[in-house]
């Protein structure tokens, strides 16, 4: 690296918090991404079934810290966010428990929570597909970067771990200061289903926490503005319980299990579905975090970020991420 040229980062994750930091080091580096799935945004990506979608991982997100509040302001103003005025429940056997109080204000991602990671990434450089197996620090300074194919991805003189915890200890290279704080934290399992219905299912709520079932969350996907259609798309989510116990099993078994489950979870009468699919998320949430916003070595220029961090929700990933921007820039100059 040239006195005159700007230093070069990567950045292994193109979720939340990694599209965060490179977004905000904008103008201070030469940032690449490395993303292994053939989309951005981690558990805000959707999935689509033909015409059909779905948010599968995260339904909503919340605000509590300012600058973060500052930032959906700005999504709104962009028309990639909308408040979000779903009614929540709480659910036993058809039996609404608890009503939402509305005193929250959520959001969502409009036409879909991958909106926000698709704006996101639009200003960044991202390389789809690419799983990033080894990082190899150089005696000169600086990393070299390969993938699982074994190909040379290049020398990058600062890198990020924008992943789940427990893969960061996967990387060879990495520091012990930040794999064993990695190491510490545990996440859950989570299997996740997606129902389209022909009929209206006319339940008198849009998202409901399952009590006494295998099922710990469902939610309707409202869709876009402008479309009528009589079906409708439901997103469930077991628990963390159900999926550990569950994790080995057969994905035509999950699909089953959890649409019987919704049905008593309801107290309806079974409906077949238009499309079905289920997905594992195996790095679901954090059940522990770190307490701190991020880890950076400074000494071997390498640092993590996410939401096992911070806190587990989309404003956790997001201010890791920015934290992560300011260790680096500070690592910089």
């Amino acid at each position: 690296m040239t006195e005159s040229s700007q230093p070069r980062v990567a950045i292994i994750g193109a979720g939340l918090a990694g599209l965060t930091c490179a977004t905000a080091l904008r103008g201070f580096a030469d940032v690449q991404l490395f993303e292994k799935s053939v989309f951005v945004g981690g558990r805000i990506s959707r999935y689509q079934f033909g015409e059909y979608r779905f948010n599968h991982g995260e339904q909503y997100l919340t605000v509590s810290n300012p600058l973060f509040l500052n930032l959906v302001k700005a999504w709104l103003d962009s028309g990639i966010v909308r408040p979000w005025e779903g009614w929540i429940v709480e659910l036993d056997h058809g039996k609404v428990v608890t009503l939402d109080d509305k005193s929250t204000q959520r959001y969502t991602g409009y036409p879909h929570m991958q909106a926000i990671s698709d704006q996101m990434a639009h200003h960044c450089k991202v390389r789809l597909s690419t799983q990033i197996a080894e990082v190899e620090p150089q005696a000169s300074g600086g990393w070299r970067l390969f993938d699982d194919r074994g190909a040379y991805q290049g020398h990058f003189d600062l890198v990020v771990l924008a992943t789940a915890a427990h893969q960061i200890g996967g990387f060879s290279g990495v520091p012990a200061v930040i794999a064993d704080a990695a190491a510490r934290i545990d996440m859950t399992l989570c299997w996740s289903a997606l129902f389209s219905f022909e009929q209206p299912l006319k339940l008198p709520f849009d998202s409901a926490f399952v009590l006494n079932s295998p099922l710990s969350w469902i939610s309707r996907f409202q869709g876009v503005e402008g479309t009528h259609r009589d079906d409708e798309c439901w997103v469930m989510h077991a628990s963390p319980e159900w999926s550990m116990q569950y994790a080995a099993s057969f994905r035509g078994r999950i699909m089953h299990a959890l649409l019987d489950a919704f049905f008593e979870a309801c107290d309806i009468d079974a409906q077949k579905p238009l499309t079905s699919s289920v997905h594992c998320w195996k790095h679901a949430l954090p059940i522990n975090t770190l307490g701190q916003d991020c880890l950076f070595d400074d000494q071997t220029a390498i640092g993590a970020c996410g939401d096992w961090c911070t806190a587990p929700r989309i404003e956790g990933a997001v201010l890791s991420g920015f934290s992560m921007a300011d260790r680096i820039m500070k690592a910089i100059r």
